[in-house]
Parts: C-alpha cells; sequence; structure tokens
C-alpha cells in the first residue's frame, strides 16, 4: 500500500472502497508529496498503484501511479481498478470516474516485466514440472478488469495527458468521453508480439473509425498525433494545458481537473444530472455491452491460444522485448 507523507500537513486515516486510505490535506496550495502532487485537496493514495481525488460532485479522479514503468498496466494496477470501480458502482455518491495518468505519460500500456511469467513454459519446466501451464486470461486480473469495465453503469470518462500504448489506447474506446493533450500519442503495437485485438477492439475500432483506419492501428500499428485521434474519433478534443506546467494530475490547470469540471458544469450540475447520467449511459453505452463482452471473450480465448503455442513468447524473444517494463 503506498502510504502518503504526512510532513508539513495533517494527516487522516479514510477508507476508499476495501483499502484503508491516508488522506493528505495542507493550506499551503504550493506544497507537494512525493508523489508530485498537490496536497490541497484530499489526494488519495489507492493500493499500490493509483492516486485517487474524491471530489464534492461525487466525481472520482483517478491517476494511475507506476512512475518507473511510465504507468504501465500490472496485475497490481488491474486488482487496484478492479477494487476501484466495485466501489465505484456501489457507492451511490459516486456519479462518475475520470481516468488519467501521473507524469509525462497516459500508459506505456502491459508491463512486460510480468511477461514471461505469464507464458506457457519451456520444455525443460514441462519435463521439471512434469505439467502444461495453459493460460486464461479470463481468470488473470488483465481479464477481470476488462469484464468489470463492460460492466460499468456509471459515467467512464478519459483524460489522456500523454502517449498511450495498448491497452492504454483499447480501453479509451470503454469510455463515455475522452480528452487529450496536444502532447498526447496513440499506438496498438499489438502485432509485433504476436498477440491478437484484445478488450474488444476488433469491434470498438471498427464501429469508431471503419475497417480500414482500424487496421491501421490494430494491423499495421500506426502510431497517431492527437489531432489523428481527433480526427479519428478516438478523443472528442483536445484541451489546453498549456498553463500546467508540471506532471502533477490534481494541478488545477492539468487535463484531469479540467475534464472533471466540464462534467461538473455541462452536466452534473443540471437538475437530476447524476439520475440522467445513468439513464444516457445505460442507453449509450450499456445496450452494446452484452455484444462487446462477447467479442472480447471470443479475442481472449483466441489470444490464449497463440500464447499457449508459444507464438507470443516467439516474438517477444526475437524483439528482445521479455523483461522490458512496458508495452
Amino acid at each position: 500500500m503506498i502510504v502518503a507523507p504526512t510532513t508539513s500537513c495533517t494527516a487522516s486515516t479514510t477508507t476508499l472502497g476495501s483499502s484503508s486510505l491516508e488522506t493528505t490535506t495542507t493550506t499551503n496550495s504550493s506544497s507537494s508529496n512525493k508523489y508530485g502532487v498537490s496536497t490541497t485537496c484530499g489526494v488519495q493514495a489507492y493500493g499500490q498503484t493509483l492516486l485517487v481525488e474524491e471530489r464534492s460532485s461525487g466525481i472520482l479522479l483517478v491517476a494511475l501511479y507506476a512512475p518507473k514503468a511510465r504507468n504501465a498496466f500490472s496485475d497490481q494496477m488491474y486488482q487496484d481498478l478492479i477494487h476501484l470501480f466495485e466501489y465505484a458502482t456501489h457507492n451511490e455518491h459516486i456519479v462518475a470516474v475520470v481516468l488519467t495518468g501521473h507524469g509525462p505519460y497516459f500508459s506505456s500500456g502491459a508491463n512486460l516485466k510480468e511477461f514471461p511469467n505469464q507464458l506457457a513454459p519451456t520444455p525443460a519446466q514441462e519435463e521439471k514440472d512434469h505439467t502444461i501451464m495453459q493460460r486464461n486470461t479470463l481468470e488473470l486480473p488483465s481479464g477481470k478488469f476488462m469484464m468489470t469495465i463492460l460492466s460499468f453503469p456509471k459515467i467512464i470518462a478519459a483524460a489522456v495527458n500523454g502517449p498511450a500504448i495498448g491497452i492504454g489506447v483499447t480501453l479509451l474506446f470503454h469510455c463515455d468521453l475522452c480528452y487529450c493533450t496536444s502532447n498526447a500519442t496513440f499506438w496498438i503495437p499489438f502485432t509485433r508480439l504476436a498477440l491478437v485485438p484484445e478488450f474488444a477492439s476488433s469491434a470498438t475500432l471498427l464501429d469508431t473509425m471503419g475497417l480500414a483506419k482500424a487496421n491501421e492501428l490494430l494491423l499495421l500499428g500506426q502510431k497517431i498525433d492527437a489531432n489523428t485521434a481527433v480526427q479519428w474519433n478516438i478523443c472528442s478534443s483536445i484541451l489546453d494545458c498549456s498553463n500546467h506546467p508540471t506532471n502533477d494530475p490534481f494541478h488545477p490547470d492539468s487535463i484531469g481537473i479540467q475534464v472533471c469540471q466540464r462534467l461538473e458544469e455541462k452536466l452534473f450540475s443540471l437538475p437530476l444530472g447524476n439520475e440522467t447520467s445513468v439513464l444516457f449511459v445505460h442507453f449509450l453505452r450499456g445496450k452494446r455491452q452484452k455484444r462487446l463482452r462477447e467479442v472480447c471473450q471470443e479475442e481472449l480465448l483466441k489470444l490464449d491460444e497463440r500464447w499457449n503455442r508459444g507464438d507470443c513468447l516467439e516474438a517477444a524473444s526475437k524483439l528482445n522485448w521479455v523483461g522490458k517494463s512496458k508495452l
């Protein structure tokens, strides 16, 4: 568990979902803690990989926090996110979740340091253990995270503060709203590792931008910039963060705060805005969730086939990516 420092501020322990957290508060608006975030407003460390601010409007601003791995998705991060979304689902005071990244990256994708441990065993391992391990992604934290997102009944918004890679991109297509900064980039290099489309991306990208552009991203692994992401309907607009001089996701001028304020001003300030938002999510996103769950499960089963056959390990070894921290 991350424990927030108490230097130059008062600390009080609170509970968010199933995790015990320490909230830092201070009257000095310029101070910051060892995570490089402002300590003016109850920013909380959640699990080991998330920083969270629960705003008075009921919006959870969630920053992915794995600075050494550029916010790569690890099993721990998946588990922390699952617990947080479960908390948000069952807490009637939470109306939306806004996802952003700590530091210069939104997310560098899957954490490849965990990659070898999830692959089918080598012949030497099989001979030693007399068993053949078979991957079942639906039972892994990554698969459970995908299913959690695909059943979340409230607003999910993305504030893409920098480069997004792999699942850091495919996640965005399950968000009701998505904004980015001008320095954001988007890259899905699945074919390099002999993977398959995941997180229902074979359907969501096709629905969003059509076959040709979807294949530019998925099949050819083209990296695109923020302007192209808007043109291809990944993001609705680029938000001006030129007055945001730091990598603090809770800075008043950060994209995360701007997205929260946009939701608060344009939706949750309206009469019965909370109740209205749930209905719109149900009709706009909820209607397609069953189909996307089926697509996601089919993709992951095919991924397991390639994984267990050794395709992914062979591709990663030839690219010399095994053991790196991010994709």
